[in-house]
């Protein structure tokens, strides 16, 4: 499903162990929160994951997580926030010989906006390709097909997102028989069979 990338540090994800997720507890920066569990392979800790997103099996023994790093805070900051100091990195595919953060592994991923989601054990995600240094992107509707091994991307339109809000652009969701991609200015309904934009919908401000 991944190409090859730039390996990240973390434990790898072996083959044939039995997979749990354990010892929910909430994280927390100034801006967002969320749920943070322990990923463990039998007895081994893999790493600390963030729960709204979870732990899917993609294609032959790889995972994909949004790990969640802890960070140092002083007392008085750390006593306002709603959960321990600590704040998603970037999604990984993990397998039994290491791990690549997706950014270096899928076109057009990035790790900011990307929102991915997996839907019946494939990928979708926004792709962002920067046009110019005011921050104008155009956008993509992608998905990373397991099975067959390849990349689908659909362009929608040209934006620029002023936020650093990590959901600006909601990550993809199935509805009736289409996947929708909702963020920024539109809404657009995919039928996953053509991949093809059968609707396009201008958001509320």
């Amino acid at each position: 499903m991944v190409s090859a990338g730039t390996e990240r540090p973390g434990t790898s994800c072996p083959a044939g162990l039995p997979y749990s997720v354990t010892d929910t507890s909430a994280w927390a920066t100034m801006i967002e929160e969320g749920k943070r569990a322990v990923l463990r392979a039998g007895q081994t800790i893999i790493d600390t994951v963030d729960v709204a997103f979870g732990v899917h099996a993609i294609g032959r023994d790889s995972l994909i997580f949004l790990p969640v790093v802890a960070y140092e805070l002083d007392s008085a900051e750390a006593a306002s926030l709603q959960g321990a100091p600590a704040s998603p990195d970037e999604h990984v595919v993990c397998t039994p010989t290491g791990r690549t953060g997706l950014s270096a592994s899928l076109p057009h991923f990035n790790a900011g906006f990307s929102s991915p989601a997996v839907i019946d054990s494939t990928l979708y995600y926004w792709g962002l390709n920067l046009r110019d240094a005011g921050g104008r992107y155009r956008l993509y509707a992608m998905r990373a097909l397991a099975r067959a091994g390849g990349i689908d991307s659909l362009f929608l339109r040209e934006e620029t997102p002023a936020t650093d809000f990590r959901y600006f652009y909601r990550p993809p969701f199935p509805q009736d028989s289409v996947i929708v991609f909702e963020g920024g200015d539109a809404r657009a309904a995919i039928d996953p069979r053509s991949w093809r934009v059968v609707q396009v919908e201008s958001r509320a401000k």
